[in-house]
């Protein structure tokens, strides 16, 4: 009898208490706009396809990479990006592009009739980089822009951009994406603008 009044008491005990709370998953986004583009007084009639960013296999994922060593690579467990990184930068190019008010049409895939210039990128990396102190989001792109009609490349250019993170979490790495995000789209836009001129 005392050993059920014991076990009566225990799971009372037990049931009352709160629930052990579990640290969830968090997902982020890269949301941000170019910065002092400065807006084109001409509209040209010049349409320009933006194509999905292709992305090298170790960051054409959601997970979110670090790295804390040289040529190492992880991946946070509970910290992740809401999309691929091409899925996310290719909206935010073509909105920096169309604020321009330069070109008569920004198209993305799967458009099928006629355009003048294609824009191609392709992301080769994007990390928190916890080597450096403080540590650095790394965002590496390529660009290529071509002409349709001849299919001659009139430009290439791999920008680099390096951007502090001032809180040393996941989280912190995020806000300091979006900055370098942000820089990206500014010269990105600025050679679109220069090279079809």
């Amino acid at each position: 009898m005392r050993m059920i009044l014991i076990l009566f008491f225990f799971v009372l005990l037990v049931g009352c208490l709160p629930p052990v709370k579990l640290e969830s998953e968090s997902n982020y986004i890269l949301n941000t706009r170019s910065y002092q583009v400065k807006k084109s007084h001409q509209n040209r009639p010049i349409t320009l396809y933006v194509s999905l960013p292709e992305t090298v296999p170790a960051y054409n994922t959601t997970q979110m990479a670090y790295t804390i060593k040289p040529y190492q690579i992880a991946y946070f467990a509970k910290n992740r990006w809401a999309e691929t990184p091409s899925q996310m930068l290719q909206p935010l190019i073509v909105q920096s592009l169309q604020n321009t008010g330069y070109f008569h049409a920004i198209v993305t895939p799967p458009f099928v009739g006629n355009y003048h210039y294609t824009l191609n990128t392709q992301i080769l990396q994007l990390q928190q980089n916890f080597i450096y102190h403080p540590g650095m989001v790394q965002l590496t792109v390529r660009v290529q822009l071509s002409q349709t009609a001849t299919g001659q490349v009139i430009a290439t250019k791999q920008f680099s951009i390096f951007e502090p993170i001032r809180q040393r979490t996941p989280y912190g790495g995020v806000v300091a994406a979006n900055r370098a995000t942000g820089k990206l789209l500014t010269q990105l836009t600025e050679f679109c603008l220069q090279e079809i001129g």
